[in-house]
């Protein structure tokens, strides 16, 4: 396990998983609950992964009864059988290929054999009967895999295979399968028409002709990702992160330092994580029985950590247990061999009585780390922790999940590299108290927006995935944002290898302090949602960074404060306009006025549009005129706003500036805003990223303008209620 304040430990790794990850506003999270809101809203979620709560009759339901009332069988309008099902690209070499139902190739199909009458859990109390699957000439072994490495968390494998499902009562030919996709779990119907060869399965199925979960589990799978071809270029990691929606990490073990391995079994162990190790050869895709005992292209789950004092010293073991029970290891520490022979009765009884479930063996962690060559870790989320029995013993994470995006022009800022903008990324607090004693492990995993079935534009390419990473940085207690001149003197603790995959993950640990992560692209300007996920171990304060929505200097009310005396410019000014102008001047009237006084007070000469929202600022009675009293206090605002855009823009831009600076601009100006009200401004007063003087204005009108309707609105709320047409003269009078 990595430890970010030793720069020289990197995994390699650990950044570079295939599959998936934000925190939000205003409110600290202490052990994943809520315990300081502010006014701003918070979208930080203690929960891990959510399923979309059931109302009413559900979309399987419905069609359920639909087919028990016309007495027909469902086909699935969406995946009918036939060549697209298959394949895209390359022809299945097995032909004709005929889709039948179970009922067509057996007389007494079941869904689960872990059932009386065959309608039953997927987890029942056999757990090799259960799991007893053959990939078959095309199945996919990932999937096979992943659902194997499953047979110790029976409660995952029933959430994405539900039991209520059987081919006696209610069979209807429709069944439901739930896998996983960017935080939410999303339920997949298919029929059960399956792809067959001369009447045997070819893809996927269970070892018992006549079990059928298995099979129909993977043609959903299909269906998710557009056709079967497509299961052929996933990964185990993909697969375990599909079905179970942990946070999974994949590490490569052939050139891993094998300290840095031992630390990740050693930290992982006892959390709550999974760790399923497997032993993949370049070239041969078959499974293959070793002479060692130990099988390729299969999941042994990593199930505990020993030490055991000898002659030749201290030998760290490994408890692994084969997906099935099969594929024991025949080498050095098995049963029967000469160095557990050798152990005293004492050990050898305390280690035997280690080994709990059926099928587990033990392994020195030099032939682990010499025999397998994949080791990936899911880190399970709280929530799941809490409804798995078979996790109770183990620690659980504390974890903090946030939806978010990134925007061009407002916090796509790219990697570290780029150092003007990469501190305009959201950004995310973990405040670990110094009250503790030990380092907190922190597992941090960003995951981008995918389409399990993207689309293809004419040329028939898919949108490709972008390099996404984060960093983190150490910053003082005090500080409440990261800026550009901070992150252009202080390098990141940490910073991931940005990877085009759909999550970037570390595993590392953070002695008690202040850090920001920082979410990010590594090229700047790239529009994208992503979904951040922290887990830490001990007690943490995890929350978004952001600002109340304030103005701290009102110009205008300051200028006009009865008590400031009137200067004697002003006056001149006042003298002038009363002679040439009447009391009351509408926006043409003042566009005239600013555009011969435009250089004290602009940096362009002022249009229209720009002189009717400053006539909105002193006009309390929508009359679309202002005082000429007023006029001094509107260019003296004007002329303290120019001068804060200067400070950004400078003197050779053309009244230009990146909107990237507006947040630090609206401070300079007397104003600060909230990450969704500064998207907002983007989004409605910039243009390719660029904010011109005038729109900046704009920008700072409309800020004063909606404090000043907010306070108005409740002042009056307090006494008399808000009428429909009010609102409507607010909203569009601003």
């Amino acid at each position: 396990m990595e430890d970010v304040t030793r720069r020289n430990a990197r995994l390699e790794g650990t950044s570079q998983c295939y599959l998936w990850h934000g925190v939000a506003n205003g409110r600290t999270w202490m052990n994943g609950f809520a315990s300081k809101p502010e006014d701003k809203q918070s979208t930080l979620s203690r929960y891990w992964t959510t399923e979309r709560p059931r109302t009413g009759v559900s979309h399987y339901q419905a069609i359920k009864r639909a087919c028990r009332e016309k007495g027909v069988l469902w086909e699935d309008p969406d995946f009918a059988p036939g060549p697209k099902a298959l394949y895209k690209n390359k022809k299945p070499p097995f032909q004709p290929i005929v889709w039948m139902r179970p009922h067509e190739m057996c007389q007494c199909p079941v869904f689960s054999n872990n059932s009386s009458n065959g309608s039953g859990s997927a987890s029942g109390s056999s757990d090799a009967t259960r799991l007893s699957v053959d990939a078959g000439e095309l199945g996919d072994p990932w999937l096979l895999a992943a659902a194997s490495s499953l047979a110790l968390t029976p409660r995952f494998l029933e959430r994405v295979v539900p039991p209520d499902q059987d081919f006696e009562e209610n069979y209807s030919g429709m069944f439901r399968f739930r896998f996983w996709h960017f935080g939410e779990w999303k339920e997949v119907l298919v029929d059960d028409r399956l792809p067959t060869f001369r009447g045997r399965l070819i893809y996927l199925h269970s070892s018992t002709t006549t079990e059928f979960w298995a099979s129909l589990m993977e043609k959903a799978y299909a269906k998710l990702y557009g056709n079967y071809e497509n299961l052929s270029s996933g990964s185990t990691t993909r697969s375990l992160q599909d079905l179970t929606g942990g946070i999974v990490q994949s590490f490569g073990l052939s050139h891993q330092d094998r300290y840095l391995t031992f630390q990740v079994l050693n930290s992982a162990v006892p959390r709550s994580s999974l760790l399923i190790a497997t032993i993949t050869p370049d070239k041969e895709k078959r499974q293959l029985r070793l002479r060692n005992g130990l099988l390729t292209h299969h999941a042994y789950s990593v199930t505990g950590l020993a030490r055991v004092r000898g002659q030749g010293g201290e030998t760290p073991l490994v408890r692994l247990r084969g997906a099935r029970g099969r594929g024991h290891w025949a080498g050095a520490w098995s049963a029967g061999s000469w160095e557990w022979q050798g152990l005293s009765d004492r050990d050898r009884e305390l280690l035997s009585v280690r080994v709990t479930n059926d099928g587990e063996f033990w392994m020195s962690f030099e032939d682990f780390s010499k025999h397998f060559t994949q080791l990936e870790l899911v880190h399970v989320g709280p929530d799941d922790w809490m409804s798995e029995p078979a996790l109770h013993s183990k620690q659980p994470w504390r974890a903090v999940l946030a939806r978010r995006r990134w925007r061009a022009g407002y916090n796509a800022g790219g990697g570290p590299q780029y150092i003007e903008t990469t501190a305009m990324n959201p950004q995310f607090h973990v405040q670990i108290p110094r009250a503790n004693s030990n380092k907190c492990h922190v597992v941090v995993s960003v995951t981008q927006y995918y389409d399990t079935r993207p689309p293809e534009d004419k040329n028939g390419r898919k949108k490709p995935l972008v390099a996404i990473g984060f960093a983190v940085y150490e910053v003082p207690h005090s500080m409440p944002r990261l800026t550009p001149h901070f992150v252009a003197d202080q390098k990141p603790l940490d910073v991931t290898n940005h990877s085009v995959a759909r999550e970037v993950v570390t595993f590392f640990t953070l002695p008690p302090g202040d850090y920001i992560v920082v979410p990010q692209t590594n090229m700047p300007n790239i529009d994208g949602k992503f979904l951040l996920r922290i887990f830490t171990d001990e007690q943490s304060n995890i929350w978004e960074v952001n600002e109340d929505n304030m103005v701290v200097r009102n110009i205008s009310s300051e200028f006009m404060d009865d008590s400031s005396p009137i200067q004697p410019e002003t006056k001149a000014i006042l003298s002038k306009l009363f002679l040439k102008h009447p009391p009351e001047v509408d926006a043409s009237t003042l566009q005239k006025i600013l555009r011969s006084h435009w250089k004290n007070c602009l940096t362009e000469r002022p249009s229209l549009e720009l002189c009717r929202s400053l006539i909105m600022m002193r006009d309390y009675n929508i009359s679309g005129r202002i005082h000429l009293r007023d006029i001094p206090a509107l260019m003296h605002m004007l002329q303290f706003w120019k001068l804060a855009f200067q400070k950004y823009a400078g003197t050779q831009c053309g009244g230009k500036t990146s909107s990237y600076r507006l947040r630090p601009l609206l401070r300079e100006a007397g104003a600060a805003v909230s990450n969704k009200v500064l998207e907002c401004l983007v989004l409605r007063f910039a243009k390719s990223r660029v904010l011109t003087a005038e729109s900046y204005i704009m920008a700072m009108v409309r800020l004063h303008l909606a404090h000043e309707r907010y306070h108005s609105l409740d002042t009056k709320m307090k006494t008399n209620p808000l009428s429909l047409e009010e609102m409507i003269l607010m909203t569009i009078y601003s």
